[in-house]
Formats: C-alpha cells, sequence, structure tokens
C-alpha cells in the first residue's frame, strides 16, 4: 500500500492506495472535518453536538477495481488509511440503494451504523450517513 498526503484546500486529506506487484488495484481517501463543516450542516436530522464537536475524518470515496471485488482488499485499503489516524470517529456516505443495498450493508459490516441522511445536492440521491469510531 502507498500512504499519500497533500496539503491545500482540504484539511487532513490523505489516500492510500493498494497495489498488487506494480499494478494498482485501488483506492481510498479522505479528510478531516471541522466542526462548522459543510458535512455536518447538510444532515437531515441534525447530529448532536457532541458528535459534531468530536474529532472527526471523513472517508470521501474508496474505489476497487472489478477482479479484486470481494477479496477483502477494500477492507485492507480502507483499513491501513484509517490505522494512523488521529480522530475518534468516521463517517461516510452511501447511497442505500446502491448494489441493491450492498454497499450499505458492507459498511455496516465494517461497524458503520447510519446516523442521519443528508442530500448533497438538490437532483441528487439521498444518502445515508454513516459513522464509526476509529
Amino acid at each position: 500500500m502507498e500512504r499519500l498526503a497533500r496539503h491545500g484546500s482540504e484539511p487532513g486529506w490523505e489516500a492510500v492506495i493498494g497495489f498488487e506487484g506494480d499494478n494498482p488495484v485501488g483506492y481510498a481517501y479522505v479528510n478531516t472535518l471541522a466542526t462548522d463543516d459543510r458535512w455536518w450542516q447538510r444532515m437531515s436530522p441534525p447530529l448532536a453536538e457532541a458528535c459534531t464537536s468530536t474529532p472527526t475524518v471523513a472517508l470521501k470515496e474508496i474505489m476497487l477495481r472489478v477482479p479484486w471485488r470481494g477479496s477483502g482488499t477494500s477492507k485492507r485499503i480502507h483499513d491501513e488509511l484509517l490505522s494512523i489516524r488521529q480522530e475518534k470517529q468516521v463517517s461516510l456516505l452511501v447511497n442505500p440503494l446502491a448494489g441493491n443495498g450492498k454497499v450499505k450493508a458492507l459498511y455496516e459490516a465494517w461497524g458503520y451504523e447510519q446516523v442521519s441522511q443528508q442530500q448533497p445536492t438538490p437532483d441528487g440521491p439521498v444518502l445515508a450517513a454513516m459513522l464509526r469510531s476509529v
């Protein structure tokens, strides 16, 4: 696995890329959430201040090439990415209809729980907002 970090508009941005030999097979990236981040402001229903004030990292995307799906590789990339984070919790958004519910069920198997929902764009789907301890 290769860990990447950059400085810029997203505080705490970091990514992990998984490889098999020289071939990239998947990646995931995160960034730190501020207590006043729009991530929290879009929640419906709103979350308690005790939740939004807890140091949190947002899992923004995780992707795995098709031949490696179902192999446990995405979990290894996920766990590697979170392994040295200092935040106390991680949040993600998922379309509950993706894969006929299988994607949300996978995150639940990894310990995430739905805590709210949000619709980041007016014409987009309503997403399940999930949270777990790091």
